[in-house]
């Protein structure tokens, strides 16, 4: 059964990688308004201490104000006694990473020179945007525009091929017109920066306009992963 959906002038990034994951998932979550109960992992709260602990270093160093090592890792305690996986059995090994995730983004900040850029982005596609907020943007003194997604896993051959840099690229062009783009890949665990070059972007754009397409006309089809599906919340209550 289809069940079309009323036009958006803008959609989430987020939502439309769901649909794109999971047509079903999307009927669930966004067009039902249902919400699963796995927000608040140990590993979801980790991820969170790390990400607002590293934007609060770039919004530190931005302001002119301290944001070496020795003031991430004091956020990083802040955010971890309000939101960490406080008690769990592997709290150790979740600070552990956490710290040394934190030990190489303050490393980065460091060594760069320019301002930063954390806003929202509507990225024109076709008759729609997409909104998309980058991890990281730097712009140089040099007017090179560096936009970075943060990981905080192991770097994996099918990471690149991700739609989102291309959205970022994209974004990038739109929101700098004339400037030099580097859309890269940032590991937190270890520290490196990995450059992503231009591949078939046409192709990873378009998944996002049949995503909207499919939306707005209400196809919502299961997707069967034997993998994927035994972690989804819906999973008792999809039939797939």
């Amino acid at each position: 059964m289809e069940i079309p959906q009323a036009r958006r002038d803008t959609y989430p990034e987020r939502e439309l990688k769901m649909h794109m994951d999971c047509p079903a998932r999307y009927r669930h979550e966004v067009v039902e308004g249902l919400r699963g109960g796995r927000d608040d992992t140990p590993y979801v709260q980790f991820h969170r201490c790390v990400y607002r602990t590293v934007g609060w270093l770039e919004s530190e160093r931005q302001a002119g104000r301290n944001a070496d090592l020795t003031a991430g890792l004091e956020r990083l305690q802040a955010e971890w006694a309000e939101r960490g996986p406080v008690g769990h059995g592997f709290e150790a090994y979740y600070r552990g990473a956490a710290e040394g995730m934190v030990r190489a983004m303050a490393a980065a900040i460091a060594g760069e020179v320019g301002t930063y850029d954390r806003q929202e982005w509507k990225v024109t596609l076709g008759t729609s945007s997409v909104s998309v907020t980058p991890d990281r943007v730097l712009i140089s003194p040099e007017g090179i525009v560096r936009v970075q997604r943060n990981r905080t896993g192991k770097k994996t051959k099918s990471e690149h091929d991700q739609p989102l840099y291309a959205l970022m690229r994209l974004g990038a062009q739109q929101r700098y017109p004339g400037k030099q783009i580097s859309v890269e890949t940032f590991y937190l665990a270890s520290g490196d920066v990995v450059v992503v070059p231009p591949g078939n972007e046409d192709r990873q754009l378009k998944k996002y306009t049949d995503a909207i397409a499919a939306i707005e006309i209400g196809e919502f089809p299961t997707k069967p992963e034997q993998r994927k599906c035994p972690n989804c919340t819906f999973y008792f209550s999809c039939g797939s």
